[in-house]
Formats: structure tokens, sequence, C-alpha cells
């Protein structure tokens, strides 16, 4: 209420040089699993080594592992927009819908279908006479839901790992 004091959003412009040097000082192990990468950067394989290294880095995040640490962190007064993607509506509402208000990622089509999110990387997905579902079609599994219940997916998330389906997270 003051104006006195800033909060932290845990939004970081940096220069990949600096942060690459707070990593190397704060985080070593991290900083050299990151550089053994680069000699896979436009292989066949790189995927896979990137799948490597990911498992065995420790999870931190950024704020604990590099910033809390580091001595030239400048903070800057902004106000900007801002939308948080970490739901299936939001990523329905900063997309670009068609004519029907549906928003198709991957190979889909909606016949008569209005205000659906559509996300498929496996197979085909068509809709057809549907209004306000949320479709998401992978390889690993096939989640259909009203949007209006997409944030009962934890639900799901919670039984998966219930009955050690993780595999399928």
């Amino acid at each position: 209420e003051s104006g006195d004091f800033l909060w932290n959003s845990g939004m970081f412009i940096f220069r990949t040089d600096i942060i690459l040097n707070e990593m190397k000082s704060s985080l070593p192990d991290m900083f050299e699993s990151i550089l053994s990468l680069e000699k896979h950067l436009f292989s066949k394989d790189f995927n896979k080594e990137l799948e490597d290294v990911y498992g065995q880095i420790k999870g931190i995040s950024i704020d604990y592992g590099i910033m809390e640490k580091a001595e030239n962190v400048y903070t800057i007064k902004s106000e900007f927009g801002w939308n948080d993607v970490g739901s299936w509506d939001e990523i329905y509402n900063i997309n670009q819908k068609d004519e029907n208000g549906n928003v198709m990622f991957g190979k889909a089509q909606a016949l008569e279908s209005k205000n659906s999110l559509v996300m498929s990387d496996a197979g085909f997905t068509a809709l057809i006479g549907v209004e306000d579902l949320l479709v998401i079609n992978t390889e690993n599994g096939l989640l259909i839901c009203k949007k209006s219940e997409s944030q009962k997916v934890k639900e799901v998330v919670e039984y998966l790992k219930r009955k050690g389906l993780d595999n399928y997270l």
C-alpha cells in the first residue's frame, strides 16, 4: 500500500552469458550437464540426450538455485499484460479462434462444433456437432471434458499417480 516495495513475479530477463556464469557458480553440476548437450545440438540424437540429461539434473527453480544467490540482480517496476497459461482455459483464451470459436492444434477438424479446444498430436481428431469441449489427444492418452470442468483434470492426475500410471502424465 505504501508503494515502497516491489513484488517478484518470477519473470527474469538476462543475457545468456550472465545467467550461464551464475549457473556455473551456483549450480555447477547442472551447468556441466547442460553444457554436455552442446555437442548434440543439431544431431538426430539430441532429444534422447536431452531426456537423459534432464532426468539426471537436480529439480530446483531458477529463483532458489540462482537468483537468490546472485549479486547483480536488479528490480524494475513494470506494468504489462500477462496471461498465466497454466490452465486449458487460458490456452483457449489466448489463441486465435476460427469462425465458430474453436482453437485447433494438430491434425483436427471441427464440423458444426463450437467453442472447443483441440490439441491433437496423435492421429486425427474430429469433432462433430459438439460445443464447449476440451479434447487433448496425445500418444499417451486422450482427454475429453467440458471446458467448464477443465480444473478437474487434477483429479485425473491424482488418480494416475495413485494407480502407479505416471507414464501417462
